[in-house]
């Protein structure tokens, strides 16, 4: 050291202290100590910071990975909750609309093919006798219930008709030859398909109560013996047989080609 350090004085070869400031230079020399230029060149030092270092990195890396994984993770749970689970209530909804679709569909082409056969049971029932049908249907419905209830002589009395003539009468030679003659007024069912002669055996009366009595008459009938009734029924309940076996619009077809006649 040539100068002082304290004050920058000059220094005397072999002063112990600086002759201008009183500086002691042996305890400069004695607490100086090894600078941190000389611990970095140091290489102990140096192998300690590249382990750190290294350390560090791995840390950092194995962070990231951690870290990229659970974002990967979220993301596919995420997914798989998204599309993976969708509301029962919609699907199950979804479902419900589907087959209702199917079967408005399937119930839709059986109408069509119904509508197109000779019998469609569907139609058949929905169309209906009244209680309160005119003389006509009234006549047509009698007629069509002693033929399908196999009547003897009106058994398939009306196949191959083109329509019934009813004949009104209320002559005594006529009515004498039935036992019940309701309000006196017989009604006969010439079918000319099979009365050639317009002569017709089959015939009714009409009580007060709208009982029906239903005739076969033969050559032995007379005022003396009079034919009895094959069948006395209600009107109500001849309504009723038609509806129930779905042959009203049969009734109805044939009541249309009624001709009524008086004598």
């Amino acid at each position: 050291m040539k100068f002082c350090p304290k004050c920058g004085k000059k220094k005397k070869d072999g002063a112990k202290f600086c002759s201008n400031c009183g500086y002691s230079f042996t305890q400069s020399t004695n607490t100086t100590k090894p600078t941190n230029s000389a611990k970095s060149t140091n290489p102990r030092n140096q192998q300690a910071v590249l382990i750190n270092s290294k350390k560090n990195t791995y840390k950092l890396a194995w962070l990231i990975g951690l870290t990229s994984l659970v974002v990967v993770v979220c993301i596919i749970g995420g997914t798989w909750l998204f599309f993976g689970h969708k509301d029962p209530v919609a699907t199950n909804s979804s479902t419900a609309v589907a087959q209702s679709t199917n079967t408005n569909t399937q119930s839709n082409n059986t109408t069509v093919q119904n509508s197109t056969g000779s019998t469609d049971t569907t139609t058949n029932n929905s169309v209906k006798l009244s209680s309160d049908i005119g003389p006509r249907e009234t006549a047509a419905a009698i007629a069509y219930y002693a033929d399908q209830t196999g009547l003897d002589g009106w058994d398939g009395y009306l196949a191959d008709n083109n329509g019934i003539t009813v004949i009104l009468n209320s002559n005594d030679t006529l009515t004498n030859l039935v036992a019940e003659k309701g309000q006196g007024m017989v009604y006969g069912i010439l079918n000319e398909h099979h009365d050639y002669t317009g002569v017709t055996k089959n015939v009714y009366t009409i009580d007060e109560d709208n009982t029906v009595n239903i005739y076969h008459l033969s050559s032995d009938d007379s005022r003396d013996s009079p034919a009895v009734p094959l069948k006395s029924v209600s009107k109500d309940e001849i309504i009723e047989y038609i509806n129930d076996h779905g042959f009203a619009p049969d009734v109805k077809k044939l009541g249309s080609k009624v001709t009524l006649d008086q004598e």
